[in-house]
């Protein structure tokens, strides 16, 4: 698992139940976020026996189940089972029409405000579509104080293609066709960029920079800026007051849509090593930490959404929590439920850099949006040659 992350500490913490229950012994062991990939793959390659399960990343499953470095696991899972997950969910761990893990995190963006700014400004509640969100927007921005509307982001990397791929599918399209085929070159993509720089240029709405994502929650924890488009994470460090200045003056809200008021959704999930020696030990803890009475345990303590539809309706009614924390597991929940995942393939890092690079591109000036787009589409057809 992720070495220092809530959920190496959450399931570490929860090992003796597991063994307790099944008489399985399990080792967690910490792995850097950012050797992750690489050492899965090394060992996976080797023959794949250091690891019996392994915490998979969406991205990685296309190319891991490819290579037959996972387990398919839809033998193991009953229909019951499978419509316990909430509605595309399972997608995320799903590749070439079988399973090859499950997912104990599925989230996307969602849209965090301040409601005494909007309130002041005598806006109703949260922009439900694009044009409100840049009227919005403008009305927030008092440069003079100290406040922007809102910030775009425009730095080369995983999360500003994120965002842009979220933007195409709020209007409607996606990054490649039915018969899935690059198809990042259309109107859709278009009106993305031409959103993203209608705020930063012509409204000037955003401040000046190529933004990323640390610089776009930290200057919205400062209270420096109205609305931004972030992970669920952020709540519990938003409603914090030792880590938010706004702590008690924010909500959450699906993202606007152009008419979809979707995001794109990512997982975090298990998956059994194909190599492994032990594949019912495995299969075991896949099953039980992706269970229900699990999940909702995870989501209560870590204030995040999870997949179990049983174990979401645990956690939103759960007396653990406050109105405004149900009330917020309640819109990452929504914003799951009617949201797509990203396209299943093995190429999706390709894609992903060439969506990085379009979007930097436009933002920073040195290409403009068709321009950016046809170099995009060259780019990840290539990828698909090669």
């Amino acid at each position: 698992m992720e070495a220092g992350s809530p959920h190496e500490t959450f399931y570490k913490d929860l090992a003796a139940a597991f063994t307790q229950q099944t008489g399985v012994r399990v080792e967690i062991l910490g792995v850097p976020h950012d050797g992750m990939h690489q050492q899965f793959l090394s060992d996976a390659i080797a023959g794949g026996t250091a690891y019996d399960v392994l915490m998979v990343d969406e991205p990685w499953i296309a190319e891991f189940a490819e290579n037959g470095y996972l387990e398919p696991l839809d033998d193991r899972i009953s229909e019951d089972e499978r419509g316990d997950f909430v509605q595309g969910t399972l997608d995320t761990v799903r590749y070439d029409g079988s399973l090859y893990a499950l997912p104990f995190l599925v989230h996307n963006l969602v849209t965090y405000y301040r409601p005494s700014l909007l309130t002041a400004a005598g806006v109703a509640g949260p922009p439900a579509t694009w044009q409100e969100y840049r009227d919005t927007a403008r009305l927030l921005t008092d440069t003079a104080g100290g406040t922007w509307g809102t910030m775009i982001p425009g730095n080369r990397d995983g999360e500003v293609a994120t965002r842009f791929e979220s933007y195409v599918q709020q209007a409607g399209g996606d990054i490649v066709d039915s018969s899935g085929h690059p198809d990042i070159d259309s109107p859709q993509a278009l009106a993305a960029l031409q959103l993203m720089t209608g705020i930063q240029f012509d409204d000037a709405s955003s401040p000046p920079g190529l933004h990323d994502l640390s610089a776009i929650q930290g200057q919205f924890l400062e209270g420096k800026v109205a609305m931004v488009s972030v992970w669920p994470y952020l709540w519990a460090m938003a409603t914090d007051p030792a880590q938010s200045k706004i702590s008690d003056d924010v909500a959450v809200a699906l993202n606007p849509g152009n008419p979809d008021q979707v995001a794109t959704t990512f997982s975090w999930g298990f998956g059994v090593s194909a190599g492994s020696n032990a594949k019912e030990a495995a299969w075991k803890w896949v099953s039980w930490a992706t269970g229900s009475d699990v999940l909702a345990r995870k989501g209560v303590e870590q204030l995040s959404p999870v997949p179990r539809i049983s174990a979401m309706e645990a956690v939103t009614t759960s007396e653990e929590l406050t109105d405004r924390d149900r009330a917020a597991l309640a819109v990452f929940s929504d914003s799951v439920s009617r949201s797509t995942t990203m396209p299943m393939t093995p190429l999706y890092s390709s894609y992903q850099s060439a969506m990085a690079e379009a979007v930097s591109s436009v933002m920073s000036r040195q290409a403009s949006p068709d321009e950016a787009l046809t170099t995009a589409q060259r780019q990840m057809e290539q990828a698909g040659e090669g």
